[in-house]
């Protein structure tokens, strides 16, 4: 989703708990399947209006009474986009536990003798999805306290703990920050600013990147790019480089993907070191070995908070990143993006019997994919499992956004009869729209539901154009979504009205 995330971490979470660690469930029996016959009242049609109902799906549930009381094309198969996040959290809390804490090592062989290290440094990685600068920092604090001044070995950064890829998804545009690289070692949303300064007098353009690192730069295209297009990327000779469009008259900053995470993280560390007075060699990749001594030991909060986080904020690298974490954590060995989605259908239609699993494909961890396909029940079936599993003393619908009040729903279902009534993750990709979570009704009535909402055919067509960005597009895109958002929450509000 197109928000800006980068200033998330620096968010107050006071809200977050303490958790207690999850156990491993066991299969759970679902009758979602088998309520009964579609009932779609006349009511939500008139909802849905000029929407082609074949468009549209959804299902509502009583958690109290477990029956499903509206459906319509329940078993069809949808683009989830964000929604994706829901089943990933899940796959996260059970796999790993909400008392998860993933760490960033410091290491280093050798000895330490008059303010040099004799031997080699190692920055590790593990995954975790909030690393910050100000972590370095920290871990730069324990190097001046051990007196280090200068390494005279080598300086390695270790992403092996996971697969690395240099994007989350190859169909989506290579220049929007939320698509980014992945590594085990990701640093403050794997994205760089950049900003551009145009003298009018005299027609230049000064350009820079923050941070400019040895393996990145800017300049200027100099070919005219496709309309909406601000940056080109081109790989340079392994130097991520990022040319601004010569049509660009104004000055500006853009947020912008890093690629190669792991390599930009131990740049960064080593420029934040020399600024420090520390000297570090230029970094490489290399695996830390078993033996390496902690230098520092950087830990990140609890799991909980960092689904929370995610959650609200639907932040694309954070789950990812959780999806290979648990990934590997049910298949033993580091898996690629597509193969960790495979591992969470397997292990989440594992703990599931009575749901009709056909057709489901969860493509990544994020919902930022137009290949991934669920069903409203498949999806119901997730947010009822749960709601019904231990992951302390928050629930699982409690870590969603509440309608009226928080980020994504801030702005939806916020007048007096539906505000706070609704606790739900949103999805929004082109022609693509979804919103699955939990209602309480005006009668008091406890509900779970999904809705989505999906135009798959002009879909295929935008992806298939190189110029999708285009005015025509854009208007197009505003216009469907428009119309999505008014039948998503005309339904929500009449099943709160209503029922």
């Amino acid at each position: 989703m197109r928000f800006p995330l980068f200033h998330v971490q620096a968010l107050v979470l006071s809200s977050i708990i303490t958790l207690f660690a999850a156990c491993e469930p066991g299969p759970v029996d679902m009758d979602i399947s088998f309520g009964p016959p579609d009932p779609f009242p006349q009511s939500e049609r008139a909802i849905i209006g000029g929407m082609p109902p074949e468009h549209v799906g959804f299902i509502l549930y009583d958690l109290d009474r477990a029956l499903v009381i509206r459906a319509h094309n329940r078993a069809s198969g949808f683009i989830p986009a964000s929604t994706s996040k829901v089943p990933t959290a899940i796959t996260a809390l059970d796999v790993l536990g909400p008392e998860h804490r993933f760490e960033t090592t410091l290491g280093y062989r050798g000895s330490v003798r008059d303010g040099t290290l004799h031997g080699d440094l190692w920055l590790k990685g593990t995954g975790e999805p909030l690393l910050g600068v100000s972590d370095l920092m920290g871990m730069i604090d324990d190097i001046e306290g051990k007196g280090i001044v200068r390494v005279s070995g080598k300086f390695f950064f270790d992403e092996s703990e996971l697969a690395v890829t240099r994007q989350i998804d190859e169909g989506m545009d290579q220049d929007v920050s939320y698509n980014a690289g992945l590594s085990a070692l990701s640093l403050d949303y794997n994205s760089i600013v950049a900003e551009w300064k145009r003298d009018r007098k005299s027609g230049s353009t000064d350009i820079y990147l923050i941070p400019t690192l040895p393996m990145n730069r800017a300049g200027i295209s100099g070919d005219a790019l496709r309309e909406n297009v601000t940056f080109a990327y081109r790989d340079a000779g392994g130097i991520e480089t990022w040319l601004l469009s010569p049509e660009e008259k104004s000055s500006g900053s853009d947020r912008l993907p890093v690629k190669r995470p792991g390599l930009y993280t131990a740049q960064l560390f080593a420029r934040l070191c020399a600024m420090r007075g520390i000297t570090l060699p230029p970094p490489e990749a290399g695996t830390m070995p078993a033996r390496a001594r902690a230098l520092s030991v950087h830990l990140g909060g609890r799991l909980a908070g960092t689904i929370d986080t995610t959650l609200t904020y639907s932040i694309n690298l954070t789950s990812e990143l959780m999806l290979l974490s648990a990934a590997k954590k049910i298949s033993g060995k580091a898996l690629t993006l597509e193969e960790s989605g495979r591992a969470m259908e397997k292990y989440l239609s594992g703990r599931m019997r009575g749901v009709r699993w056909e057709g489901l494909r969860l493509a990544n961890g994020s919902g930022l994919t137009a290949t991934s396909r669920i069903s409203p029940e498949q999806m119901l079936a997730f947010l009822v499992y749960a709601d019904s599993r231990d992951y302390g003393s928050r629930r699982f619908r409690y870590l969603l956004p509440a309608s009226g009040w928080t980020w994504s729903l801030a702005r939806r279902l916020g007048r007096p009869e539906t505000a706070f009534h609704v606790w739900a993750k949103t999805g929004t990709i082109n022609f693509a729209q979804g919103l699955a979570g939990y209602l309480h009704t005006a009668k008091g009535r406890d509900m779970a539901f999904v809705v989505f909402v999906n135009d798959i055919e002009t879909r295929r067509r935008y992806d298939g154009d190189p110029d999708r960005r285009n005015k025509e597009w854009s208007r197009r895109v505003a216009a469907w979504h428009n119309g999505a958002r008014s039948v998503m929450d005309g339904l929500v509000t009449a099943w709160i009205r209503e029922l």
